[in-house]
């Protein structure tokens, strides 16, 4: 991972965890204690995501590595301000990946399977985090702790359901386009995440 990647994860995850914490002009007061939560829970949340994505990505023999969408980051943050933080619009940017070119000049393409499964697997990691928070909240932790462990079940809950949903260029669309059946069990263990935990 060079230098520009960890700095465009980093600037994205500054940017969303304000767009999940700020919560209208009348709440600013108490902005700069859900932003140092948001920023333990979503940066988890989306980090994880997408190197989950860039594993897989990689793992199948493909260049792969996350790069930030300006514009997306804007609209974030803006979308955020105007509606008083009700209406979130998350695209910070993907893990773009790039097939491989031998010695011979033969391209390494992904099958439809393939991007299936590394499509799968950024929703698949948040639910494994939210399960992992839910776990951790059980144990008599300060406060703050709870806090950050339960925003992070609502967030990396949220994520999973949003980027599942089969409409490209979501995640979804690429499970749904390879197999109904593949991502109707991935989404509905992700409904039921959501109001189980």
């Amino acid at each position: 991972m060079d230098f520009k990647e960890i700095k465009d994860l980093a600037i994205s995850a500054v940017v969303l965890s304000f767009v999940f914490s700020y919560s209208g002009i009348s709440n600013l007061s108490s902005l700069p204690k859900n932003f140092i939560i948001a920023l333990f829970s979503v940066s988890f949340a989306f980090i994880f995501h997408e190197l989950a994505h860039r594993y897989f990505a990689r793992k199948f023999g493909c260049y792969a590595r996350f790069e930030m969408w300006s514009y997306g980051l804007f609209l974030a943050a803006a979308f955020s301000i105007l509606t008083g933080g009700r209406f979130f619009f998350a695209a910070p940017g993907a893990v773009v990946i790039y097939p491989r070119i031998d010695l011979w000049g033969n391209v390494k393409r992904i099958s439809r399977k393939e991007n299936a499964i590394i499509s799968a697997a950024g929703p698949t990691m948040n639910m494994v985090l939210a399960i992992a928070s839910f776990l951790l909240l059980l144990y008599p932790w300060g406060e703050v702790v709870k806090e950050i462990l339960a925003f992070s079940i609502n967030v990396n809950t949220w994520l999973a359901i949003f980027n599942l949903i089969p409409i490209p260029p979501l995640d979804g669309s690429k499970i749904f386009f390879y197999s109904i059946k593949w991502w109707s069990i991935i989404f509905l263990t992700s409904l039921c995440l959501f109001f189980l935990l």
